[in-house]
């Protein structure tokens, strides 16, 4: 008798099914439980397979956390890339706000899983997602806002990585701030007017009309100094979440 011909596309695909039920089985676990806290068994449970079949995928906790983290940055980059390819006018000052609610809404939504990454990048380099992950994910940034001053919407002058700190500085701290009243007493902060802020301060501050070629030094020390300021409120605000 004949033995059957095992498709390779579709064994590859079980495995890569297979593979992402442990991921999402794992990032459960690791944000209810952190990192030290979780145990591959009960990832595996949660996966409902056995905790062997998860070793065969990944030596460790340590390993199966970088993938999870990853794979958590990558699906952004990729869903990043998409919004900006859907927005129909290719302005800078027509992409900026669908990015920056695409970004204000992963922050809330996301709160816990980025704490951990947050937690983990200070406290435990072995499982510390890579750079490259992160780079490519604010390359979306980069990218608009290069194209921006190609087109001539944007100062020539302007310095990228200060614009890109400000854009997420700025977003991180006010989701932050958002996600801490969804449980609270007092109104929730509306995310609208945190966009519609960014935009206007870029376009003000950063915008080749309007005379903005001529804002003094003194209108980027004080953008500086509140970048400074956010930074030091996102770790008090780090401290006490986690």
């Amino acid at each position: 008798m004949a033995t059957k011909a095992v498709n390779p596309e579709t064994q590859r695909v079980k495995l890569e099914r297979k593979e992402r039920v442990i991921l999402d089985a794992a990032r459960a676990v690791f944000v209810e439980h952190g990192f030290d806290g979780a145990r591959v068994s009960e990832i595996a449970r949660r996966a409902h397979i056995g905790e062997g079949t998860i070793y065969s995928y990944y030596e460790s906790k340590a390993e199966l956390m970088l993938a999870v983290l990853q794979q958590f940055w990558d699906g952004l980059t990729r869903e990043a890339e998409a919004v900006m390819a859907s927005t129909r006018s290719e302005g800078f000052f027509d992409r900026l706000p669908a990015l920056a609610q695409y970004h204000l809404n992963i922050l809330i939504v996301n709160a816990d899983f980025i704490n951990l990454s947050f937690a983990l990048r200070r406290n435990n380099s072995e499982v510390s997602v890579s750079r490259d992950h992160l780079r490519h994910y604010v390359a979306v940034f980069d990218r608009l806002f290069l194209r921006g001053q190609d087109r001539g919407e944007l100062r020539q002058d302007a310095v990228l990585w200060q614009a890109r700190d400000i854009f997420y500085g700025s977003l991180e701290y006010s989701g932050r701030s958002i996600e801490m009243t969804l449980d609270a007493d007092h109104k929730v902060r509306e995310q609208e007017p945190v966009v519609e802020q960014i935009v206007a301060l870029f376009r003000s501050h950063y915008g080749a009309v309007d005379g903005a070629a001529g804002t003094d030094s003194s209108t980027f020390d004080q953008l500086s100094q509140k970048l400074d300021q956010l930074s030091d409120k996102i770790d008090t605000l780090s401290k006490r979440l986690l």
